[in-house]
Formats: C-alpha cells, sequence, structure tokens
C-alpha cells in the first residue's frame, strides 16, 4: 500500500501540539490569612490619618499596676504610668503583566485574559498581606524548639505556655510553614495516643477565614503559610504564634478615577489596564496599599524548627 494519510505526513494541516481547553497553575503559596481576631487591624490610612503612618499607643492601665499599701491617714504617691507605641508605615505594593495582542491571540484557554489578571490581582494583594504577617513570625525575642529537631506537640504547647506567662489574651493564632505543620501532625499521630485531638477546618470555617485556616488544636487556631521565613542559616523554619497586639496591621483604600481602564477590587486592591498603542503592548497593573509591624513582643513565640 502506498500513499496512506497519516499524522506524521500533514505537518502543513496540523499543529505539532494542540493548546488544552485548560490550564494548570504553577506551583505557588495560595493561603490566604483567616480574618482572626488575633491580627491586630489599626486603621486604614485614607479615612483622614493625613500620614502613611498609623501610630498605635500602648498604655498599662486595666489592671497593669496593683494597688499598694498604704498606712491609713497616709498619702498615696503616684504611680507612674507606663506607656508606648508602634508605628504602622503603609507603603505601596504593585505588580505588572504587560502581553501583547499576539500573545492574547494566541495563548487559548483565557491565560491571558483581563479577567484572569483581575483575579490574580484580587489574590495577590491578599496573599502579599499573608507573607508580611508570616515573615514576622521570626522577630519575637521568646523562642521555643530546637534548631535541626522536628516541630514536635511539646513545642506547641510550650508557646501556648510562654504566651500565657506573658499574659497575652487570647485568642491565639499559630502561623506554621507545611514542614513544621507536618511534623507537629505526625508526632501528633505518633505519640498522643488520641489524648489530645486536632480539630480540622471544616469546608464552611474555610470559605469564612481561608484557605490558610487548616484547624485548630488546644484551642489555639492554625494557619499554614509557606511564606514562614527560614532561620538559622536556613536549617530551620521560624513559624510563630501570637495574641492580639502582637502582630498590627494597616492598610489604604483606592479609588478609581472613573476611567473604563481601572477598576477597584473590594475597596482595597486597584487594577488598572495600560495600553501602548504603537507596541500592541496591553499591560495590567495591580496596586495595595498596606503596612504589618510587631506590636508588643511579649505577646509573640517564635518556634524555630527543623526546616
Amino acid at each position: 500500500m502506498a500513499d496512506e494519510i497519516i499524522y506524521s505526513g500533514i505537518g502543513d494541516l496540523s499543529l505539532a501540539a494542540a493548546l488544552s481547553a485548560e490550564y494548570i497553575l504553577l506551583a505557588a503559596d495560595r493561603n490566604a490569612l483567616p480574618n482572626h481576631p488575633a491580627l491586630q487591624y489599626v486603621g486604614d490610612i485614607s479615612v483622614g490619618a493625613h500620614s502613611a503612618v498609623i501610630k498605635v499607643p500602648h498604655i498599662g492601665l486595666m489592671g497593669y499596676n496593683l494597688l499598694a499599701s498604704t498606712g491609713d491617714g497616709s498619702s498615696v504617691a503616684n504611680t507612674a504610668l507606663t506607656d508606648g507605641s508602634t508605628s504602622v508605615t503603609v507603603g505601596r505594593y504593585s505588580k505588572a503583566y504587560e502581553a501583547s495582542d499576539l500573545a492574547k491571540m494566541t495563548a487559548g484557554a483565557g491565560g491571558l485574559s483581563a479577567q484572569v489578571f483581575a483575579m490574580d490581582a484580587m489574590v495577590s494583594g491578599a496573599l502579599t498581606l499573608t507573607s508580611l504577617v508570616a515573615n514576622l513570625m521570626d522577630n519575637f525575642s521568646t523562642v521555643v524548639g530546637s534548631t535541626g529537631v522536628d516541630m514536635t506537640v511539646a513545642n506547641f504547647l510550650d508557646a501556648i505556655t510562654a504566651l500565657e506567662v506573658a499574659n497575652a489574651q487570647g485568642p491565639l493564632l499559630a502561623v506554621l510553614h507545611s514542614q513544621q505543620f507536618g511534623d507537629f501532625r505526625k508526632d501528633l499521630g505518633i505519640n498522643s495516643g488520641g489524648a489530645v485531638q486536632f480539630a480540622p477546618a471544616s469546608a464552611e470555617m474555610i470559605k469564612v477565614s481561608g484557605g490558610g485556616l487548616v484547624g485548630s488544636f488546644a484551642g489555639v487556631d492554625i494557619v499554614v503559610s509557606n511564606y514562614v521565613p527560614t532561620m538559622n542559616g536556613g536549617d530551620d523554619r521560624g513559624g510563630g504564634m501570637f495574641a492580639k497586639g502582637a502582630i498590627l496591621w494597616a492598610d489604604g483604600s483606592v479609588g478609581s478615577d472613573g476611567s473604563p481602564d481601572q477598576m477597584v477590587i473590594g475597596g482595597k486592591v486597584l487594577f488598572e489596564r495600560d495600553r501602548t498603542a504603537r507596541s500592541g503592548l496591553t499591560a495590567y497593573v495591580s496596586h495595595r496599599y498596606l503596612g504589618v509591624a510587631e506590636g508588643i513582643d511579649g505577646f509573640g513565640v517564635t518556634i524555630s524548627t527543623d526546616a
């Protein structure tokens, strides 16, 4: 037989490969922080602040100083008022993708569409806050865990105790790297004998609070984020546990100029289209204004364990 029409012989009629109608996202940590009371939101600079810096006072009242024994008829001395402050500086965080008309026409699967870039702006805005908070976990003066040693249930309980000793008020939130949480979960399964139970987050909790919330243990909610930094020359991960007042954050609400090339997402993320007609290029730019700072150091504990 001869002259059969076979796939290898019709190179001018077919593509070397056809694009699927779906695309696969590259690996990235997409776990956003939950709306949790331990994360203290201190304000929006666009609402009458007239400054990019929000100063949060600390004040030693409501039982900070006790009454002193004073003789009958004697004058009581003044007690010095203890105070302090934390400044949270809000700055711009931005990102831009620029694609040619030809690239958008041939990309397929909607991978380079304005809608996809807008969704990316929303997700990236939330994850930028997650990254800023996670990167403060290794800053606390109180540290539990041992370098080069896997995280254990005991490390988790030690962190709770340290916060209780510091008079930190719950609820508490732990932010752990995936490796730390995996080691913690393994130790829990092998050594606890079921005496203490881990409560996984329900689908409804995740829907309300964000994908990073994995559950709670001993009354402490746990978020897993791979933005948790390394410590000790990269040998360890520096996760943490904290109460309200340890981590303060602020932001700014953004507005548009009424341009059809601008869109405000959730009042906080500005998404813009910037067209360069001469080059046939369109840039998709996103902005968010954020600030994160450590507040009261004693209200947080760093959990340093093997990476």
